[in-house]
């Protein structure tokens, strides 16, 4: 299709789509041909519908689990993966016995230096992925890497030292969270996964003794599901 066609059938102005054609031939999400001036998908596009699919498998294979969790531990439980300057938010589990739950949902967007989710990820990279991270994140957001630059060094010992990240008041105030990552076939830390719930329901001391320990299970189980199911 033409620059006038796509503009036609989605009402945006073409100097907007020529701009938006130019930034996805650039990334090669599509191809251009000299001789009809116009764009084909390029052979990319099939990649993230193959990674979409992964998706979906992985979430309805968590969600129940989630579910579980978070009943029993009185908590709600995000599994996200990260965009350019955030945590996305795959799946979202809340107990059925919280009366006041967090106000994330599926498709929310979390601040990636606020949120244990952001931490453990970041915590969990070796040292030149990070760097690499941190500099597309100081392009996108350079408050965001401001901030989050400040806490590497914790979340590092942490995952090191624990293999989680705790953070107290920084998803939402008067909140307390942990958090940790999924390996999955496709690679290291591909998810984050954490739990929260206000500070008065899940003191420090429960979320390290109880709470934690659960969650490393549930990451050590659904990896184990998942390397089954490429067997």
């Amino acid at each position: 299709m033409t620059n006038s066609e796509l503009a036609a059938l989605t009402d945006l102005p073409k100097p907007t789509v020529s701009r938006l054609t130019s930034n996805l031939l650039e990334a090669g999400y599509l191809e251009y041909s000299a001789q009809r001036a116009a764009y084909r998908l390029g052979m990319p596009v099939l990649a993230l519908g193959f990674a979409a699919a992964s998706h979906s498998d992985f979430v309805v294979l968590a969600r129940p689990l989630m579910q579980q969790f978070a009943d029993e531990h009185r908590v709600s439980v995000v599994l996200a993966s990260p965009d350019a300057s955030s945590m996305v938010c795959n799946e979202v589990a809340h107990s059925r016995e919280m009366l006041f739950t967090l106000r994330v949902r599926a498709g929310s967007r979390l601040r990636i230096d606020r949120s244990a989710l952001g931490r453990a990820l970041v915590g969990a990279m070796g040292d030149a992925e990070r760097l690499a991270y941190l500099e597309k994140l100081g392009v996108a957001d350079p408050s965001a890497c401001e901030s989050l630059s400040r806490e590497v060094p914790h979340a590092v010992a942490q995952m090191a030292g624990q293999g989680y990240c705790v953070a107290a008041g920084t998803l939402e105030e008067g909140t307390n969270g942990v958090a940790l990552v999924i390996d999955t076939p496709e690679g290291p830390h591909t998810y984050a996964l954490g739990c929260a719930a206000p500070s008065n329901a899940l003191a420090m001391a429960r979320l390290k003794q109880e709470v934690a320990p659960g969650l490393l299970a549930l990451k050590a189980r659904l990896e184990a599901e998942l390397s089954a199911g490429q067997e």
